[in-house]
Parts: C-alpha cells; structure tokens; sequence
C-alpha cells in the first residue's frame, strides 16, 4: 500500500541521552499532533516508519518525539537535520479543522500543475471550497479530503489530484 507523505518540519535536536528529538514544525499544530503513531524521517530521501512512544508539544511549532529504536543520544543525532512526515490522513483531519490555515497557499494539481493561490475557503451547506485566483481567473474546488494528495507548509503548497475533465 502506497502511502501520501506530507512534510511536519525537521528535526532540530536531539534533547537528554534517551533519544528524544526535538522537531521544528513548518506550520503551527494542535494538540491532535500528540496522537500520531507513527512519523516517517526522511533517511538518504527514503521515507522510513518509526512508531511513536511519546510526544511532548512544546509550542504550537515544536514538540519532542520518543520514538521506538531511537534509544540513546547516539542514534537521535544521526536523525538531526532530517525532515519528519506524517499520512496524508492526519493532513486531511488538519484540513478539515484548520482550513483557514490554507490561506494564500498555492494549489498545484498532479495533471495540470499550478491552479492558482488560495484566497478564501467558503461553507455552502457544509461543503468546504477553496476560492482559488490565477491572475484574475476564479477557480472554485471543494475539499474534499480524496482530492488532496499531500501539502507542504514550508512552501505553502496543496497538492491536489482533480478528476479527469474537472479543469476542462
């Protein structure tokens, strides 16, 4: 089974001698981070599970992370540096309840690239749809969390895989 990455931030440091790191995230989280059960690190650009023991939030941007097999200080400075990731499920729980954070990214779609910049999210009847401008060119496209592929917040990207004939 494939699964959809998206990019949490980067691990900053390692903290104490029991092998707990301290990630950066890209964009500000919730405590619903804290539920994670597994992180993918980024290790020679190969996305590699690490089931998750603890996470500690410490701000709305960084949280330290205990996670299985990464026991001493040794081992967790060999990850420092690396980027952290997480399902695309947890992207899609974010969206739904963080939508607004979406503002101004752009929205890049797998068949036709670049859609445009997000400039609103509207609620008709409980249907999330982004407000999307290219130029001065309106594209509406709703949320739907199928749609979503991936998102980078360090770039501010929603990657996006639209049905065949929905920009025709």
């Amino acid at each position: 089974m494939k699964r959809t990455l998206y990019t949490l931030g980067k691990i900053a440091k390692t903290r104490g001698y029991s092998g707990v790191l301290a990630v950066v995230f890209d964009e500000p989280v919730k405590d619903d981070i804290e539920d994670l059960d597994e992180i993918f690190i980024l290790i020679d650009g190969l996305p590699v599970p690490f089931p998750v023991q603890e996470i500690k939030l410490l701000t709305d941007t960084s949280a330290q992370f205990q996670l299985e097999f990464v026991t001493n200080q040794k081992e967790a400075l060999a990850l420092v540096g690396s980027k952290a990731c997480a399902t695309v499920s947890l992207l899609k729980q974010k969206i739904e309840t963080d939508s607004e954070q979406l503002l101004g990214f752009a929205v890049c779609d797998s068949k036709h690239g670049k859609i445009g910049i997000i400039k609103q999210i509207e609620d008709y009847k409980g249907n999330q749809v982004m407000q999307i401008m290219n130029g001065d060119k309106e594209v509406l496209i709703s949320m739907y969390p199928e749609l979503i592929t991936g998102i980078d917040g360090g770039a501010k990207i929603l990657h996006i895989a639209a049905p065949d004939g929905y920009f025709s």
